[in-house]
């Protein structure tokens, strides 16, 4: 999808994933030369096995993950990276991206990353220039807190610039993201009684964010009403990291209701421009364990020519980023306007007085 917004024609070598509703999505939308079940069984040393220019993988996060039990690689799910890096070392592919959670970084005292940059600048004894960075969703155009570790790798042979990452952008409000207020919400519009623990979480924040003074039924709060009442947190104008686990949404203060599947996607960077073959929560739950579009877009801008995957004369459109300083002109335009108005009304005051 973040190719197709790029404009930059692509052939879809091969796909891999354990779930089933997964790969019906992605078969039905995206279907690509070869499907893998399992990345663990696929033989990259096979002529059978294809070669791709740039190989982009998420490898699981619950072996690192803060609300998982972090054995890294003594989890099998953690053995995946080595999977990952396989590939590579069989194939080289032009260049590579490898996303995982921020907590990889201090997990075992920073050894897990070490183990992981050690491998990968280890193919081919150096074949290729390494580098990661944290980027956060929130920061390139999106309002969800979303964190990541994002590795980039490409081929030396064909490096054509050095390794960057792009900058952040001005943070945005979630407002455009949402679908508008249908009927003006009250609070006495909650969860079901019979989704307890979503009940009790809505009705205790909205009451502490009332008596705090906030006004959550006209400004923007993002509730994690499916969390146990101890855990239960809230975002103020964005949302906190989608997970497969909240495939159902958040609750919107300010509209009374779950986040629906349209504003999942914008919040991923995302918009419905494919066919929906899965139920709801089987969606829902692919966007929150999805990368964050706007960022996969924002980083194939760097990683694409550095590799040589466009050719030199091309312009790749940081779509974000021209949005971002739309909606910051838009921004000082009104607030010049207000500073107009109200001198013009001050000025208006003095003269009938």
């Amino acid at each position: 999808m973040a190719l197709k917004k790029l404009k930059v024609p692509y052939e879809h070598m091969f796909s891999c994933d354990i779930d089933k509703h997964v790969k019906t999505q992605i078969l039905e939308n995206f279907p690509p030369a070869m499907w893998y079940d399992d990345l663990m069984t696929r033989d990259n040393g096979s002529s059978a096995t294809p070669s791709a220019d740039i190989y982009i993988a998420g490898f699981p996060c619950q072996s690192f993950s803060a609300v998982g039990l972090q054995k890294g690689f003594k989890d099998k799910r953690g053995m995946v990276f080595y999977g990952c890096a396989d590939y590579i070392d069989c194939k080289r592919p032009r260049a590579f991206i490898l996303e995982n959670v921020k907590r990889l970084i201090s997990h075992d005292d920073g050894n897990t990353l070490k183990k992981v940059m050690e491998t990968l600048e280890g193919i081919g004894r150096g074949a290729y220039s390494v580098a990661w960075k944290i980027l956060d969703t929130q920061e390139h155009g999106v309002p969800q807190s979303r964190p990541r570790v994002y590795i980039t790798g490409i081929r030396k042979d064909c490096q054509r610039a050095e390794i960057t990452f792009p900058e952040p952008l001005e943070r945005v409000s979630i407002e455009s993201f949402l679908d508008p207020v249908k009927r003006k919400p009250t609070l006495d519009i909650l969860p079901s009684k019979s989704h307890n623990a979503q009940y009790v979480n809505v009705k205790r924040v909205m009451k502490k964010l009332t008596k705090q003074g906030k006004k959550p039924l006209t400004k923007t709060f993002i509730i994690d009403h499916n969390s146990s009442p101890k855990f239960c947190g809230h975002m103020e104008d964005k949302v906190m990291c989608m997970t497969k686990r909240r495939a159902a949404g958040h609750w919107i203060s300010s509209r009374g209701r779950p986040m629906n599947l349209d504003e999942m996607l914008r919040c991923q960077g995302m918009e419905r421009c494919f066919k929906q073959v899965v139920s709801n929560r089987q969606l829902g739950g692919q966007i929150g364990n999805a990368m964050s579009q706007n960022v996969i877009e924002r980083l194939l801008i760097k990683v694409l020519p550095a590799a040589g995957l466009v050719s030199p004369g091309r312009r790749l459109v940081d779509h974000w980023a021209r949005s971002n300083a739309k909606k910051a002109q838009g921004s000082i335009r009104k607030r010049g306007a207000s500073s107009s108005t109200s001198l013009s009304a001050k000025k208006a005051r003095q003269a009938r007085s």
